[in-house]
């Protein structure tokens, strides 16, 4: 997949362990990722719950024009961001 045009928003909370990976993955990769942390702002946990119908963190939000691909589990994420 081509990252030129694709936006990448990543949503967590800070105490969650799975997230504290995936976001010590994101330090190691060159990824533009936008945070988004369900816990401090509920905006992003309804957005989340809205779309997915799943409030679980982490989420991967993959953002590619007009098709939006949710990717949940922190391995498949960590791998995902690896491959990038």
């Amino acid at each position: 997949m081509s990252s030129n045009n694709t936006q990448y928003s990543l949503y967590y909370y800070d105490s969650c362990p799975f997230c504290v990976r995936v976001l010590r993955t994101l330090n190691q990769v060159k990824v533009d990722v936008e945070l988004r942390n369900i816990m401090s702002d509920s905006a992003h946990r309804s957005a989340l719950q809205q779309a997915t119908g799943r409030s679980s963190v982490p989420c991967l939000r993959i953002d590619n024009g007009s098709k939006s691909e949710w990717m949940f589990e922190s391995m498949d994420i960590m791998r995902f961001l690896q491959s990038l």
